[in-house]
């Protein structure tokens, strides 16, 4: 409902994430953060779009606007599994569908019955 028009970009729905955040009441810095919350793996880095280390979760926003983008944010999203566990309890992913999956149930109950992970789809 935060959402008026399809996001051409994934920016966009992190900052609509941010904006229901803020209207619930949560301050930047104190209840979340963006960007934030570095986890080092190897040789690289990776910094989920929100966490809320209080309850040390870690909150990333996915963009799905074709039938290729479902499949590469599923390898995304096992990527995001691996890194962020090594520091956060939590998972959360907000996947934003335009309208290509097909299967939402299949698609989320493969990646959270990896632990403590929440998949929310939300369809256009």
């Amino acid at each position: 409902s935060a959402i008026f028009r399809p996001p051409e970009l994934e920016r966009e729905v992190q900052d609509a994430v941010e904006q229901l955040l803020i209207g619930r009441g949560l301050q930047k810095g104190q209840d979340y953060d963006r960007e934030a919350g570095r986890v080092k793996i190897s040789a690289k880095e990776v910094v989920p779009d929100l966490v809320m280390l209080k309850l040390s979760l870690a909150i990333e926003v996915k963009l799905i606007k074709s039938a290729a983008r479902v499949r590469e944010v599923v390898d995304e999203i096992n990527a995001d599994i691996a890194a962020y566990s090594k520091r956060y309890a939590s998972l959360m992913f907000i996947v934003y569908d335009l309208g290509y999956i097909r299967d939402e149930v299949e698609l989320r109950h493969d990646l959270e019955s990896q632990g403590s992970i929440a998949v929310l789809v939300v369809k256009q």
